[in-house]
């Protein structure tokens, strides 16, 4: 017959068990996400820096649309 502290050790057990297992997969849930965000940053940035040029090009021909129209 198994007593009150023999289950609670095996209690205490499993939940030490499963913290172990949470800081485990937060860890790799961590790595994981660092390594997308840096795959999803290096093709994006590109991107980014060729729409701020297009952005740039049309506000210059629409400030110069502007002027002519004064």
């Amino acid at each position: 017959m198994k007593t009150n502290s023999h289950i609670k050790g095996q209690s205490e057990a499993q939940s030490l068990r499963f913290n172990q297992i949470k800081k485990v997969a937060k860890v790799v849930a961590i790595i994981i996400g660092a390594i997308i965000g840096t795959l999803v940053w290096a093709m994006v940035r590109p991107v980014i820096r060729g729409a701020g040029w297009v952005i740039s090009i049309i506000t210059a021909i629409m400030i110069i649309f502007w002027l002519f129209t004064l």
